[in-house]
């Protein structure tokens, strides 16, 4: 029994800690200031998508896509709560880590969400490990595109191999 407990305490700190990095990153992008004119951070917020793409519930925020200008790369940070898992279930992680769902994030050309489904993409991510809870964060770095090429293209989310996303949100300077 204590060995569970540890095991507990140890990934309830991991989670917090997690946080708390998440948290003091998307302060640092908040806290970006237009140099010269030109966006030094854009952000997108993740709205619900109907199955059928023709619909997005903007009343809904699932969480926020923020990309900051690293010079030659593009810092990315995208932070969710209560994304729908969509019948999957979470596979624990060989390495002791909570249990996770991944989701595809790409970037694609488009700058509306209900019609992102058939746009090109312009950059793919990482996949977003999201909890059984509907809880995930997603830190990365891409070379594979400049900040101002993000400007008005939409970030969707989505179940890996599936062209239908689940969240989806326009890039926009802050």
């Amino acid at each position: 029994m204590r060995r569970s407990t540890t095991t507990s305490l140890v990934r309830l700190a991991t989670l917090c800690a997690t946080g708390a990095l998440g948290l003091a990153l998307a302060g640092e992008v908040a806290a970006e200031q237009h140099e010269g004119g030109t966006a030094k951070a854009m952000t997108a917020k993740i709205h619900p998508v109907a199955a059928d793409m023709d619909r997005v519930d903007k009343k809904v925020t699932y969480g926020t896509a923020k990309f900051t200008d690293a010079g030659d790369k593009v810092d990315v940070l995208v932070q969710v709560a209560g994304l729908p898992l969509g019948g999957r279930e979470a596979s624990p992680a060989s390495d002791g880590a909570p249990a996770t769902v991944p989701f595809q994030v790409r970037v694609v050309k488009s700058g509306d969400c209900a019609k992102a489904a058939g746009a090109s993409e312009l950059v793919a991510l990482p996949d977003l490990q999201v909890r059984d809870d509907g809880s995930g964060i997603l830190m990365a770095t891409t070379d594979k595109v400049k900040l101002a090429d993000l400007a008005g293209q939409a970030v969707v989310i989505g179940a890996p191999g599936d062209k239908t996303h689940v969240g989806c949100g326009v890039i926009s300077a802050d």
